[in-house]
């Protein structure tokens, strides 16, 4: 009688599957990875877009910037070590430059809505504008692109007029010093001295 031996290792049809099979499965580990990587690098920089941003925000708050905020500013973070980082401030209702030429109707823009547009002011042609006490600053801040992932990071904040503009030169009650008001002069302590 013969006696049959058991079998000693694997078909190649065996090992080829297993290989199709672990091979796949280091591809999706792979992408995931890689995808990981990518997901971190995109987190660090809307991270320090905000941090640079607010920043930035700060300066103007403190009036560092109060003679070329009207004409917008521009220009990048190499001072601060990320010369890939740009920004631009507007202020008031002012737009960026890349969005005035979009059209308006693809957003829905909260400071001018659709059914306000064509109503008319009800105030008085005649009136002064009145001046606001505060001013709306933002900020947009463009980081290098990763792939898909939006590279802009847009901020806002509201700062009293004075701080973002400074003190009207022309203005006497702001230097604290008499001056004519509608023709008429007011003189500055009628030769009295205030103990």
């Amino acid at each position: 009688m013969r006696r049959r031996h058991a079998r000693s290792g694997f078909t190649l049809a065996e090992v080829a599957v297993t290989i199709v099979i672990v091979g796949t499965m280091l591809i999706y580990l792979l992408q995931g990875l890689n995808g990981t990587k990518l997901l971190a690098a995109q987190t660090r920089n809307n991270k320090l877009s905000r941090e640079l941003a607010l920043q930035k925000l700060g300066q103007v708050g403190s009036g560092i910037f109060q003679e070329d905020i009207d004409k917008g500013l521009t220009g990048t973070f190499a001072d601060e070590g990320y010369p890939d980082f740009s920004y631009e401030v507007v202020v008031g209702d002012e737009s960026f430059r890349e969005q005035e030429n979009q059209p308006q109707n693809a957003h829905f823009d909260s400071w001018n809505p659709p059914n306000k547009q064509d109503e008319k002011d009800p105030t008085d042609p005649n009136a002064e504008p009145v001046e606001q006490p505060f001013e709306k600053v933002k900020i947009r801040v463009t980081s290098p692109k990763i792939q898909e992932f939006s590279n802009q990071l847009t901020l806002e904040q509201w700062f009293p007029w004075v701080q973002v503009y400074g003190e009207k030169q022309d203005d006497p009650s702001a230097s604290g010093q008499s001056g004519t008001a509608n023709g008429t002069t007011t003189p500055a302590n009628n030769g009295a001295s205030r103990p």
